[in-house]
């Protein structure tokens, strides 16, 4: 029988060499090639990266220029209007106007500061006594405004009137003040009415009503409010300006 051995050593040496033929072989360095797409920033020019930065933090400045001075503008424009409020009822306590003197009026220190002067107690008693009712202030309104027109009280007409009756200009003022609670020169006659009478029921001998004096210091902390807040958001607009100024042209 022949021997099989040299069929053997055949199949051997032909699985051997298949099976180096499926062996992994070690892949070559990674390295760029005039074929392959590759970047790299650190190869990019720096200046290219530097100009597109300072182009967008130049186009926020005028951005923020742009938005901020229209706000701006506009909170500015508040201010002389809240300064002349003010002033209009600082100038009637130094024209004369009759006073009964007397204690001045305890309602803490916003009064002084906004009215840079002391309101007679007894002053602000009898303008809330001599107070006509809405409908005899609009029946005799000499404002050509809108609202006047449908029955509102105006504040000019109700100084108007106070001052035919003798009373003191400041305490006028005061009075009216505290009835508006800050909302304008415009009040609305069924409010003027209520609060009138409230003030007079509430009111005893040498002393003014507690809701009056309630109403007083709502009206000046909503001015006084009002002013800080406004003055607060101008130097945050500007500030926001100036900080794009800097970075888009100075940095």
């Amino acid at each position: 029988m022949p021997s099989n051995r040299p069929f053997l050593y055949t199949l051997a040496a032909l699985l051997a060499a298949n099976a180096c033929a499926f062996a992994p072989s070690k892949s070559a360095p990674l390295t760029k090639s005039s074929t392959a797409i590759y970047y790299d920033l650190n190869d990019l020019p720096t200046h290219l990266l530097s100009g597109e930065l300072v182009e967008g933090a130049q186009a926020k400045f005028y951005g923020y220029f742009a938005a901020g001075s229209g706000a701006g503008g506009i909170g500015l424009a508040q201010l002389p209007s809240m300064f002349n409020e003010a002033a209009a009822a600082r100038e009637s306590a130094s024209v004369g106007s009759p006073t009964k003197g007397g204690e001045a009026l305890n309602a803490g220190p916003l009064v002084s500061l906004y009215y840079d002067n002391e309101i007679s107690l007894a002053d602000v008693s009898d303008a809330i006594s001599k107070a006509p009712t809405a409908d005899f202030i609009s029946s005799n309104s000499q404002s050509v405004n809108f609202m006047a027109s449908k029955g509102y009280i105006d504040k000019n007409d109700f100084i108007r009137e106070m001052n035919k009756k003798g009373c003191n200009a400041l305490a006028t003022y005061s009075v009216f003040d505290a009835i508006s609670s800050g909302k304008g020169g415009i009040v609305s006659p069924v409010v003027y009415d209520e609060r009138i009478e409230k003030y007079r029921q509430e009111s005893g001998a040498g002393e003014v009503a507690s809701s009056f004096v309630t109403d007083l210091n709502g009206f000046l902390a909503v001015k006084v409010g009002a002013f800080i807040g406004l003055v607060v958001c101008l130097l945050v607009d500007f500030g926001l300006v100036a900080k794009a100024g800097i970075e888009g042209f100075l940095s």
